[in-house]
């Protein structure tokens, strides 16, 4: 078989342009920091990276929903400590005032400091994050509890201490309501604390008791601020055990914040092992393949020697 002149050259050119090729794929990785440049570089590796990217996309989520969960948590223990505390003053007022020794001038000076507290209480129900009220179930948009004319309270318009059945069925289903962050795959937490739970429904509810103490202490009423002493100290366990229900959910959720912080760090180096080129590795093989270009080229100007052609052009 004879080789011609043609052969030889097209030959030339064809090994040329893989070298060239080979040099742009190392000067790509170095420009780009990534060891990949078509999936058919590396068809195992692109898995594995995809799946990663996934994970972190999935974690990136995830840590964001804990974050939320926490800052909602936050506030809501920082409104219940504030609950406690209006509570806890009404307490003491009751107390002092079921003294025998106390003037019915001093009991109405402590039903004026009720009636402040009164108007706290539904403010710190009506407490909001991020512009969304945390008390009031679904309802997040409206003031849940807000105060009637005839100063009754109502929760989303309704008395709460209202006897109408269709009223107490509906308040029923507004204390089964409740927001949920979903902090895993499958995974969700109730982080919110519906307002009825709270402060109670019908004659018993919290607001009622400190009302009744208040109008006690401006008629001298001894029996119901006795009564209003026992009500009022179970009101204040039940918020404490809210208050301990939510630090046991915003501890678990640190565990979890933790826990995926450390997944992420290790999925990125997964990532990184893929896709990430090593600069000194790629730096050598991009000079070595510039080399073999450059060597190439000069092979090629011994092999395409000029023709006849190229003198009479």
């Amino acid at each position: 078989m004879r080789v011609t002149n043609s052969m030889l050259i097209n030959q030339f050119l064809y090994n040329m342009n893989n070298n060239l090729d080979k040099m742009q794929k190392h000067d790509y990785q170095l420009a780009t920091g990534k060891k990949i440049f078509r999936p058919s570089d590396d068809p195992v590796g692109i898995t594995r990276s995809l799946q990663a990217r996934t994970d972190l996309s999935k974690l990136e989520r995830y840590i964001q929903n804990v974050s939320d969960a926490k800052a909602w948590l936050t506030q809501s223990e920082t409104s219940l400590m504030e609950m406690n505390e209006i509570i806890k003053r009404a307490y003491d007022l009751a107390v002092d005032g079921a003294n025998s020794t106390k003037t019915l001038e001093d009991r109405q000076a402590s039903a004026k400091e009720l009636r402040e507290l009164e108007e706290h209480l539904v403010q710190a129900a009506n407490t909001t994050f991020g512009g969304r009220y945390i008390f009031g179930g679904y309802n997040t948009v409206k003031d849940p509890f807000e105060l009637s004319e005839d100063g009754a309270l109502l929760y989303n318009g309704i008395d709460i201490k209202s006897e109408n059945a269709e009223d107490i069925e509906k308040l029923g289903e507004y204390i089964g309501e409740s927001i949920q962050f979903e902090i895993g795959p499958n995974t969700n937490m109730q982080v919110s604390i519906n307002g009825l739970e709270l402060l109670g429904v019908g004659e018993g509810n919290v607001f009622d008791v400190i009302n009744r103490l208040t109008n006690a202490l401006e008629t001298g009423d001894t029996d119901i601020i006795d009564e209003s002493v026992g009500t009022l100290q179970k009101a204040q366990e039940n918020i404490l055990s809210h208050i301990a229900d939510v630090g046991g959910k915003y501890n678990r959720l640190e565990m979890v914040e933790y826990r995926y912080k450390d997944d992420y760090i290790n999925y990125t180096g997964v990532k990184s092992e893929v896709e990430d080129v090593d600069q000194a590795e790629a730096t050598m093989q991009l000079k070595m393949a510039e080399m073999v270009y450059r060597s190439s080229l000069a092979v090629g100007a011994r092999i395409i020697q000029p023709t006849l052609v190229d003198f009479l052009r």
